[in-house]
């Protein structure tokens, strides 16, 4: 098999075993997209599902790598990242559209706050970075063990830089420990969950004249 059709015989699979979800992004895809007509929104956000059903399933797959496990099985995880982190970026400018305060597309306060969590993990994953820079004291990841471990995270530096603690969850999702200036916190945000609340968020996108998928 070649690696195109590996690839092909994933996504079928993936979208196979989750039959409802598949339908949930259609209908989502169509209510979006149809509020920024004659654009490609709606098969954006078809792809974004698509990538959503694949990851699912290797959330679901997921299980430590036993001791002395092959490369195939320790790498693993690290193309369920780099997925994961592909997903983010494509969900934070889908949301970035719908709520862009000079489009006005959604008003809706769920969907906000999605957009929101979504910014803070995509700026530091994609421009390496705080989301709303402030002057901070930083604890270096992964740590050196040295009196570098903590450092000035200055908001004026151009080589500022920040690397997001990340980890697995116990539902096998790629979890990112963000910093969120606003609140003046931090917390753990996880893949699997930001999906749900998207899933949940269609809600909070007005019906439109496009039927929901059947």
């Amino acid at each position: 098999m070649t690696v195109t059709q590996l690839i092909t015989v994933a996504f079928k699979l993936a979208a196979s075993r989750h039959p409802e979800l598949y339908r949930t992004w259609v209908t989502i895809s169509h209510r979006a997209g149809s509020l920024l007509p004659d654009s490609m929104l709606a098969a954006t956000i078809q792809r974004t599902g698509e990538i959503d059903m694949v990851l699912r399933c290797m959330e679901d797959e997921f299980s430590p790598a036993p001791e002395g496990a092959g490369e195939a099985d320790i790498f693993s995880f690290n193309y369920q990242k780099m997925l994961s982190e592909l997903w983010v970026g494509a969900v934070y400018e889908i949301f970035r559209v719908l709520t862009c305060p000079e489009r006005k597309l959604v008003l809706d306060s769920n969907v906000s706050a999605l957009a929101r969590d979504l910014k803070l993990l995509r700026i530091p994953l994609e421009k390496y970075e705080i989301a709303d820079h402030k002057n901070l004291e930083m604890e270096r990841h992964p740590p050196k063990s040295d009196e570098t471990d903590i450092y000035h995270y200055s908001k004026n530096d151009p080589k500022r830089r920040i690397i997001m603690p990340s980890k697995i969850s116990s539902r096998g999702s790629v979890m990112w420990h963000v910093i969120d200036v606003k609140k003046d916190g931090s917390r753990w945000l996880e893949r699997r969950a930001l999906s749900e609340r998207i899933v949940s968020s269609a809600v909070g996108i007005p019906p439109n004249e496009c039927s929901d998928a059947t």
